[in-house]
């Protein structure tokens, strides 16, 4: 996020290596990263006391991938700052990356969040969520990730950790409008599809009117994610929301957008059938789907399908042995 960014470059510079830090500072910004760590060790050398050299030789690194280099340097800094905003967040980030979540923790608690105000707040607190859901905290990581978007309720990365968060916690409603509001304020496709993914989960989890609007969301909320980055995958889960939502004509166009033909996109097409009455034409997309090698989950799926299909049409053997190979006594 360019506020992260901002955040994590906001550190002051005093004294008389200003020349020599601006000129590093430059050449960050550029992207030249070997360029800069070079102009920042040498402010290092002049000024070995400056935290924010510490800090900028490590970002520098860092971006460089050498990762076990950053992280001494970002310690380093930490320890001669310990409550300072940027210093701790790109220390606790690397943590978590390197498989650290508890000791970064440590290092985010240090930070006096309650004097920090806004978005710089909600930065922190996402990041402390983001280390709590690591450390398998997930309670913790509800209650940061929640004060993160009071505090920066407009920051699309606050409310998509408080989406995991709470999926995490399995409160799968309550995710997918996290996550929704994630996509509705950064665009990103990929966010998107996971509130997508969190609204179907939570819609198979009710039953009668609030499933079908929890589907239908879904569904909206796909084709959105859809618009900005088309792909299968989206129209499958597009396709996924209108049936669950018993909108069967919306579902097979998206179907036919998705431009796949597998066992599962048959299966949603027989589906669509048994949903409009046409139970001879649901029989024969849900055969032809176990032809098209399903995963055992799916498998289950199509024979109980076929097996109620077969009872509507009083078939009662062919449906009775439909139902044993679900698995269903």
């Amino acid at each position: 996020m360019k506020l992260v960014a901002r955040f994590l470059l906001a550190v002051a510079v005093t004294g008389v290596w200003a020349a020599d830090w601006n000129a590093a500072l430059s050449l960050y910004k550029k992207g030249d990263y070997a360029g800069a760590l070079k102009e920042f060790q040498a402010v290092l050398q002049e000024n070995p006391n400056y935290a924010g050299a510490y800090y900028y030789v490590g970002a520098c690194q860092e971006k460089l991938g050498q990762r076990d280099q950053a992280l001494a340097n970002y310690q380093k800094a930490n320890q001669m700052e310990p409550t300072n905003p940027a210093f701790a967040r790109a220390l606790a980030v690397l943590l978590v990356d390197m498989g650290k979540a508890a000791e970064a923790v440590k290092v985010l608690q240090m930070v006096p969040v309650e004097t920090l105000k806004g978005d710089q707040k909600a930065v922190v607190l996402a990041t402390l969520a983001r280390a709590r859901l690591a450390a398998n905290d997930t309670n913790g990581a509800v209650e940061a990730a929640r004060a993160a978007t009071q505090s920066g309720p407009q920051q699309a990365d606050a409310w998509a950790v408080y989406g995991a968060a709470l999926s995490r916690a399995g409160k799968d409603a309550d995710a997918f409008n996290a996550y929704r509001r994630a996509f509705e304020l950064s665009g990103d496709a990929t966010l998107g599809k996971t509130a997508a993914t969190a609204g179907l989960r939570a819609a198979r989890m009710v039953k009668g009117q609030e499933s079908n609007a929890l589907y239908s969301q879904a569904a909206s909320v796909a084709a959105k994610a859809f618009e900005k980055k088309a792909s299968p995958d989206l129209a499958l889960l597009v396709a996924e929301g209108f049936l669950g939502a018993d909108r069967y004509d919306e579902s097979l166009a998206w179907l036919d957008r998705a431009g796949v033909d597998n066992a599962l996109t048959t299966y949603y097409r027989g589906q669509c059938a048994q949903g409009k009455g046409d139970v001879a034409k649901a029989e024969k997309f849900f055969r032809d789907a176990l032809t098209k090698s399903p995963d055992a989950h799916l498998r289950r799926l199509i024979y109980s399908s076929l097996g109620f299909v077969l009872d509507k049409q009083k078939r009662y053997k062919e449906a009775e042995q439909a139902y044993q190979e679900a698995g269903n006594p």
